[in-house]
């Protein structure tokens, strides 16, 4: 047996045998009379089963194996074998941690004491429990609630939080109860005997997954810990964590800085930190691997094998991590928990689990006759089940869906009734920014998001409130912050919501106004966070790039030009004719956009938008005859899954004068062009939003011209809900808000039950009836009449948006609403009479008259 390629390995798994074993290794293995097992025997060259913890025991062993046959390093990744792995290190000068090192960071009191003298800035206030009267000492220097825990242990066990000086006796008794006792009730292998009081850390808990090259620290993925504030048990975590850019770096700053401090040149480190309103605070660290299938989440996501790095590393046998490694997907474990006081019946769908769509793997210890606990530590658990996914926030969801469908364990209560074991309860740590260019009554953001427990702060447009007729709030109407701005299109206003994301740590940006949707991507680009960035946007922004896409895929759009001179525009004006349509290349609300019907018009036109010399963000089209539609509807996982297509009954371009009713409505499912603009939406998006697009749920909304000569031809697409009330109409045809949607996709939360998953082969759910929406426009002058609100059966919704008394302006674009409702019918013709009538009703009762 060759030394040089010899391990001792003290303790350790079947896998970590197996792996050692794989690289071409001899293993001589240091295991605990409890975990030696079949596998190990035949594996190791040679097996001593001993106390490892014991140095009396271990150090005879070691020494007559260093004699013979020999070994170049020893390697520990389970918490009790480290220190004497340390002490091997030590008597033979093998290059690993030493004992020292070890020691510090594995002792919870000796690494507060350490960090304190030789960090202090980064120093958590902690001080040894000896009497009763300490824990009334340390409240009164640091306040409440603080932490209680055990020096020596691991998975929780011990770990108290006194909440006030009323709770002091309570946990002195339960710290004299569990001193002296073993923690041994799964795997470890440690007697309680000393308790740290600690300093109460506030913020999100993250650990990090690190491995040094001889002082060169990798953080391979700072990993998402799920906890509850009821308990100390975690309940499962997923990795790469979902943070802000800024956090990101902090956190992986102060675990280098931390390592550099405690003196870790080599190996394997799983720290615990807590994201403070300060900074990054560790909590625990050690010098050896995750539990709870961290390490598979971690090979699952980055490929990368932390039990072979760190068997292989000492020999050479593995290549040293980049700095920083990238993700390629997402993984989660999620723990399955039960009903405590009821006794495990049986357990069955393991195998059914564990075959299912992404799963790394299955870990499930109940056993029928077990009781269940009050959940409070690790090993009060009934289960693990780990996955991955495209992104972390899926496999999150993807872990709940996994034992929900297949996991089996029947819980009997005494008195004979049964239950299901269920999935961990993991409340999302979610701090969403919204930025809203529109009034503020019709966006119940917080009945929206019900489930939300983080942050939610709202960036609102004064001038698109006041316009509403709604009132500026002097408050923060329920949100955590809500500012009010005058500009959105300043660098001053990006500046802000820069700011704010990093104050509040935001983990989604959320828009529904075309006119922020570049900003959302940027924002989020920048904080690498889910959702569209801006090449995944940019063709549902600009329309020449979005034309362009088009047409390459056989989507006929209307001829069109992207006009640097006046006298491209000309020769455009030449070929074509007229009339022709003069746009913004990423304009919206119609805003800008004019109808050229003759030369004269077109020269002056020309002469006011060339004025200043060359410009490339304008589009000459020309002018395509016909009705307009539009297709609105959902995008789940990248395929349309909910969608209808509607008519408008008026040019959109004629907002400033028309003084009637403006008529949108539905069109029936046996109308010939449903099935043809369902068909063109989802082209259209399979072009814009191919394969690969971050842009994956979201809601959409189509224009689309139909010819007198029976053509679909596409005049633009935005990757956000229609506006107007378009939500309000798709929510009455199927439950589901577009709004909402849109929101609950950019905040990570779950979407609607009702949204099937977009290749259902069920295919596109119909409509409950057919709706539209009537659109009353401003006109200029004092407001002396509004209708009443009218009492309608087959009303789903009427809006004023001004005040009798109030001198409003003429409409300055198509959102410019002085009345709206959304009405319901059988049939179309139906829905349009009942509208009509309705329309008419309020032009008769609604007075302006001269502001003067």
């Amino acid at each position: 047996m060759n030394p040089e390629r010899t391990l001792l390995l003290v303790g350790g798994t079947d896998e970590t045998v197996q792996k050692a074993h794989d690289l071409g290794l001899n293993v001589l293995l240091l295991q605990h009379p409890t975990k030696v097992s079949e596998v190990q025997n035949r594996l190791a060259a040679a097996v001593e089963v001993v106390d490892f913890t014991d140095w009396t025991l271990v150090e005879p062993l070691v020494r007559a194996w260093h004699e013979s046959p020999g070994f170049a390093a020893v390697v520990s990744l389970t918490e009790p074998g480290l220190e004497n792995a340390g002490r091997i290190n030590d008597l033979y000068g093998l290059g690993g941690t030493g004992y020292e090192v070890t020691a510090r960071i594995r002792d919870k009191a000796a690494m507060r004491r350490y960090v304190a003298e030789h960090d202090p800035e980064h120093a958590v206030g902690a001080r040894s429990l000896k009497t009763r009267e300490d824990l009334d000492a340390f409240g009164a220097s640091y306040g409440f609630p603080f932490i209680v825990k055990p020096v020596d242990a691991t998975a929780s066990i011990g770990v108290m939080r006194v909440r006030g000086p009323e709770d002091a006796d309570r946990v002195w008794d339960e710290v004299t109860r569990l001193s002296g006792t073993r923690t041994d009730r799964v795997s470890s292998l440690f007697v309680l005997k000393d308790f740290l009081m600690e300093e109460f850390l506030d913020g999100p808990e993250f650990s990090v997954e690190s491995f040094s090259f001889a002082g060169r620290h990798v953080i391979i993925t700072v990993t998402e810990k799920f906890t509850s504030d009821g308990h100390f048990a975690e309940l499962g975590h997923a990795v790469p964590a979902r943070l802000s850019e800024a956090d990101d770096a902090a956190i992986r700053e102060g675990i280098r800085g931390f390592l550099d401090v405690m003196g870790m040149r080599d190996g394997v480190c799983h720290t615990e930190v807590r994201l403070t309103p300060k900074g990054p605070r560790v909590i625990e660290g050690h010098n050896r691997i995750g539990g709870d299938s961290i390490p598979e989440l971690v090979r699952s996501a980055f490929g990368v094998d932390l039990i072979t790095l760190a068997v292989g590393h000492p020999f050479g046998l593995v290549e040293e991590l980049p700095d920083r490694p990238v993700a390629h997907g997402g993984a989660s474990v999620r723990a399955v928990v039960g009903t405590p006081g009821t006794t495990v019946e049986s357990v069955a769908g393991l195998d059914g689990a564990r075959a299912a769509e992404g799963v790394i793997s299955v870990t499930v210890g109940a056993k029928p006759g077990d009781g269940v606990r009050v959940l409070t530590d690790n090993w009060d658990r009934l289960g693990l089940i780990a996955v991955a996914a495209e992104d972390t926030t899926a496999a999150i969801r993807r872990g709940a869906e996994v034992i929900r469908d297949h996991v089996r364990i029947t819980l009997a209560h005494p008195d004979g009734t049964t239950v299901l074991a269920r999935p961990s309860e993991i409340a999302p740590r979610e701090n969403l920014l919204i930025i809203h260019r529109n009034p503020l009554e019709p966006f119940p953001y917080r009945s929206w998001l019900p489930d939300h427990t983080g942050d939610i702060v709202v960036l609102a447009n004064r001038e698109k409130i006041e316009l509403a007729g709604e009132k500026v709030p002097d408050g923060n109407l329920g949100y955590t912050r809500l500012e009010v701005h005058d500009d959105f299109d300043s660098p001053e206003f990006e500046a802000r919501a820069l700011e704010l994301m990093a104050e509040h740590h935001i983990t989604g940006v959320t828009v529904l106004h075309e006119g922020d949707m570049d900003l959302a991507a940027r924002l989020r680009q920048r904080a690498g966070l889910r959702g569209p960035w801006k090449d995944d946007v940019k063709p549902f922004r600009d329309k020449a790039l979005m034309k362009t896409r088009a047409q390459a895929s056989g989507i006929e759009v209307a001829p069109w030009v992207q006009p640097r001179t006046a006298d491209e525009a000309r020769a455009f004006a030449d070929a074509e004719g007229f009339p022709l349509v003069l746009k913004e290349r990423s304009g919206f609300n119609a805003i800008g956009l004019r109808i050229l019907r003759d030369a004269a018009s077109f020269e002056e036109t020309l002469a006011e938008a060339y004025a200043a010399g060359e410009r490339d963000d304008v589009l000459l089209e020309g002018f395509v005859p016909g009705r307009m539609c539009h297709v609105d509807g959902v995008v789940r996982d990248g395929r349309v899954a909910m969608a209808w297509p509607s008519q408008y009954q008026y040019d959109l371009s004629s907002f400033a004068s028309d003084p009637g009713p403006r008529i949108d409505l539905t069109l029936d499912e046996d109308d010939p062009l449903t099935p043809r603009l369902l068909d063109l939406a989802e082209r259209v998006l399979a072009t814009l939003a191919p394969e690969g697009s971050r842009l994956r749920d979201h809601a959409f909304h189509m224009e689309v011209f139909h010819t007198p000569d029976d053509r679909l031809v596409l005049c633009e697409i935005a990757c956000r809900p229609g506006g107007a009330k378009i939500r309000e109409v798709f929510h009455s045809l199927f439950g589901v808000h577009l709004g909402e949607y849109a929101v609950r996709a950019d905040a990570g939360h779950p979407l609607p039950d009702a949204v099937r998953r977009g290749d259902d082969p069920a295919g596109l759910p119909s409509p409950r009836h057919m709706a539209g929406q009537l659109l009353m426009m401003k006109r200029p002058g004092l407001v002396r009449e509004l209708p009443a609100v009218p009492d309608e059966p087959w009303l789903d919704g009427f809006w004023l948006y001004a005040e009798e008394g109030q001198v409003i302006a003429p409409a300055s674009g198509s959102s410019d609403f002085l009345a709206a409702a959304v009405g319901t019918a059988p049939d179309r013709a139906e829905c349009e009479r009942r509208l009509r009538e309705l329309g008419e009703w309020v032009r008769e009762h609604s007075v302006i008259g001269d502001a003067s």
